[in-house]
């Protein structure tokens, strides 16, 4: 028995996406687990295509936790730095030509409304700079190497994530040797 899956939901931080997954028939069931959530004060959205939401939380993740490690900083610095908000940008534009790439369409004003709400939060330590900076593994491989891997299975290059990947598993290797 397949059951409907999950995914952290972007653009609401804290929220969860629930996907019926190719099921039809779980629609209420999905809807019902999602109320349920809503009802313990946990925010869940439903989408009908997990990969979608997946590739979306993609565009603000990439960019933030891995430039948060390589840079040393937080999301507010990105977004203060000039230099740095290019980059944080031209891999936001990068990890929606990579879901283009795999067949799944994100609006072309989703990077902004990332850029947006990340300008609104209070400064923020991503999840893997707070793994990397207490000497944790890091979910390098799940959040950069597999939509690399996909990508490129699919005729698409993403060439800066690459990059940013390579550098987080040489990062990563080091960390978690000096434990």
């Amino acid at each position: 028995m397949r059951f409907p899956r999950a995914v952290p939901s972007p653009g609401s931080r804290g929220a969860i996406v629930i996907s019926n997954g190719v099921f039809q028939d779980r629609r209420t069931l999905t809807g019902r687990i999602a109320q349920d959530f809503k009802d313990a004060g946990i925010p869940a959205d439903l989408s009908e295509d997990l990969g979608l939401a997946r590739w979306q939380k993609l565009v603000w993740n990439v960019p933030m936790s891995g430039l948060s490690v390589v840079l040393d900083t937080d999301t507010r610095a990105l977004m203060a730095d000039p230099h740095a908000r290019a980059l944080v940008e031209a891999i936001m534009r990068e990890v929606v030509a990579g879901a283009l790439a795999c067949g799944h369409t994100i609006r072309e004003d989703f990077p902004q409304k990332m850029i947006d709400m990340t300008l609104a939060m209070p400064p923020y330590h991503a999840s893997m700079k707070i793994d990397f900076d207490q000497h944790k593994p890091m979910e390098v491989d799940a959040i950069y190497g597999n939509p690399v891997r996909r990508a490129h299975a699919a005729g698409g290059a993403m060439p800066l994530v690459e990059t940013l990947y390579r550098q987080l598993m040489f990062l990563d290797a080091r960390n978690c040797a000096g434990r």
